[in-house]
């Protein structure tokens, strides 16, 4: 008796498991796919062609950095610790970043929030860009840059956004002519 009873434990078990890895890959499946195939919102609202807005902050490294100070190519990201797609795109953006022409100067990640994983997030990004945190999803940097939804990534000249997106490898490797 007690072995029929472990055999359907067994079976079930199987059964659940076989469930989480289907609803797994369901959502790895989305992660991937286009943003404008779901229909979601614009990652930042300045759009392509406007200025961001005006900041001043200072970097995890005491680097001062405000809108001013942006030259020429520069890829942005915006991210938090917890956040699922945050975390499913921090390996893709620290590849991208790690490959910029001028190297981390090229490069600003801003991690938001206060829990305890902002700072295993900071130490991922700091080898590949100036880091600044934020604590709140809506201070002065997620305003400047109108971060809408999180993740967000975008390639900007000097201070004007070319392009934004909730995917880090759909922003331009370079700034289009």
């Amino acid at each position: 008796m007690s072995d029929v009873i472990i055999g359907l434990l067994l079976l079930a078990n199987i059964a659940l498991t076989l469930a989480v890895v289907r609803r797994q890959n369901e959502q790895s499946r989305l992660l991937t796919q286009s943003v404008s195939d779901r229909g979601e919102p614009a990652a930042l609202d300045v759009l392509p062609g406007d200025q961001i807005g005006d900041f001043a902050a200072t970097t995890v490294d005491g680097r001062a950095v405000s809108r001013t100070d942006l030259r020429g190519s520069t890829l942005i990201a915006f991210m938090a610790p917890g956040c699922p797609s945050c975390e499913y795109s921090l390996p893709e953006f620290v590849s991208r970043a790690a490959t910029a022409p001028r190297g981390r100067d090229q490069v600003i990640a801003v991690v938001l929030g206060k829990s305890l994983g902002v700072a295993p997030m900071r130490e991922l990004l700091n080898p590949v860009a100036h880091v600044l945190t934020e604590e709140q999803d809506k201070g002065p940097l997620a305003r400047a840059f109108g971060v809408a939804a999180l993740p967000a990534f975008a390639l900007l000249d000097g201070d004007t956004m070319v392009a934004s997106y909730s995917l880090a490898d759909r922003i331009p490797d370079e700034i289009p002519a």
